[in-house]
């Protein structure tokens, strides 16, 4: 392959990019005004359905002074071992947070 030929391709490559990217803006732009002669309804989309369920009774919370059971400790123990032992060589991508180191 010659050199105008790898202008050629890089020059078609980059115009099919830019024309999807167009056509992407031009969909958006078309969905936004479909979206906008739309009528909903009196109370806007999903409010008439949110307004027919009843509203659901509001569980206690519970007491802070109840300990957590055995079994969810243990689970909850064994995530965060899993976790630190699948990212020991890359701890900028665990998810469990960081404790500070202890004193000596």
């Amino acid at each position: 392959m010659s050199q105008s030929e790898a202008w050629i391709v890089t020059a078609l490559g980059m115009a099919v990019v830019f024309i999807g990217l167009l056509l992407c803006v031009a969909f958006i732009q078309l969905f936004s005004r479909i979206a906008k002669r739309v009528t909903w309804g009196e109370g806007g989309h999903g409010e008439t359905a949110l307004a027919a369920q009843p509203p659901a009774a509001a569980e206690p919370s519970a007491a802070p002074s109840e300990p957590v059971p055995a079994d969810i400790l243990a689970v909850i123990a064994t995530v965060v071992e899993v976790e630190r032992k699948l990212y020991v060589s890359r701890p900028d991508l665990r998810q469990a947070p960081r404790r500070p180191a202890l004193p000596s």
